[in-house]
């Protein structure tokens, strides 16, 4: 996520690992459910159309003011993510990469692209997949931002995935409002548009314009063209035993910047939540248990002289009993 709560939330984590964390953020099937035909209105409408707007993004104490702008044609999605109050941060996404510019730190940071990577709009894509885990109902209408939208609630059927809730527009699909719940019904982090319209082709270089930085940046990057600097993942480091749903998305391993360490990354989702899993060489500031900020819960097991990290966006248990089906089983 693109905010000042990023360097907050990961003080309790391993520090080698923020590096590592900054750099990581159709057709329409026929449902039965309504609900489940407004959730995937809006997952079309928010990759499928191109617009700007002004929103605000709640979570813990904290209020950030953001602006984003979308755009999508025949080559694909770019998306422009600017923090309004604050560090003046921003995140630009294509099809390719995402980059980060840091200006307390100078620097831009370039990773691969990934869908919701630092970004609090976080909207599902497999919605077909959803209902075995979540329950879907429409809890009627309501006005966001001066538009009449219809509101959607998505309620984990267990105990290891938060629910949301969505405000979609009636008109145009787009999200206008979304709040993630934890699991005693409180509501821990919100986005809210305060305003959001379409826009045209020729507005393209709302997009493409890119700030001006000066010559004291210096640039990290995690790939180069289209390969990465990753090394081979170590595929004798498994998961046995994750909560019903999740599947592994992805995994890599590869060097931190600036050092001699390697971290492996494996991430898993249901198609709404998602956690990372964190594995390096075990250092003594290390120390093992859980941790919680906000919405993030993490959990560090010390597993054969490695630190192994769970961390994300779902309920302690979640990332305590991923971290805990962690092996290394060496063929």
């Amino acid at each position: 996520m693109l905010s000042s709560s990023v360097g907050g939330r990961l003080n309790f984590i391993p520090k080698t690992l923020i590096p590592v964390l900054v750099a990581t953020f159709i057709s329409a099937p026929v449902f039965a459910e309504p609900a489940m035909e407004w959730v995937q209105k809006m997952s079309d409408a928010m990759r499928n159309l191109s617009y700007r707007g002004n929103f605000v993004y709640m979570h813990g104490n904290q209020l950030e003011s953001m602006q984003i702008a979308h755009y999508r044609d025949e080559d694909g999605e770019k998306e422009r993510l600017i923090s309004l109050n604050g560090e003046a941060r921003e995140v630009i996404r294509d099809n390719q990469n995402l980059t980060c510019i840091w200006p307390s730190s100078r620097k831009v940071v370039i990773d691969l692209s990934r869908q919701n990577s630092f970004s609090p709009i976080f909207i599902p894509e497999d919605i077909s997949r959803l209902e075995k885990f979540y329950n879907m109902k429409l809890l009627g209408m309501d006005r966001v931002a001066n538009q009449e939208t219809m509101v959607v609630h998505i309620d984990p059927k267990d105990r290891y995935r938060y629910g949301m809730k969505f405000w979609i527009n009636q008109e145009n699909g787009l999200m206008m409002k979304s709040s993630l719940i934890d699991e005693t019904n409180r509501e821990i982090e919100q986005v809210m548009f305060t305003s959001l319209e379409l826009f045209e082709d020729g507005e393209k270089l709302v997009v493409d314009t890119l700030p001006k930085l000066d010559s004291d940046y210096s640039m990290v990057r995690y790939h180069r063209g289209g390969s990465t600097d990753s090394v081979v993942a170590d595929s004798a480091w498994q998961l046995t035993g994750a909560p019903g749903g999740f599947w592994r998305e992805s995994v890599l391993r590869r060097k931190i910047p600036g050092t001699q360490q390697v971290v492996q990354q494996m991430v898993y989702t249901d198609g709404l939540a998602s956690l990372s899993v964190f594995i390096e060489r075990h250092n003594n500031d290390t120390q093992g248990g859980s941790s919680s900020m906000g919405a993030v819960n993490a959990f560090i097991r010390i597993l054969q002289d490695h630190s192994v990290t769970a961390i994300g966006e779902v309920p302690a248990v979640t990332v305590k009993q991923v971290a805990e089906g962690v092996t290394y089983r060496k063929q």
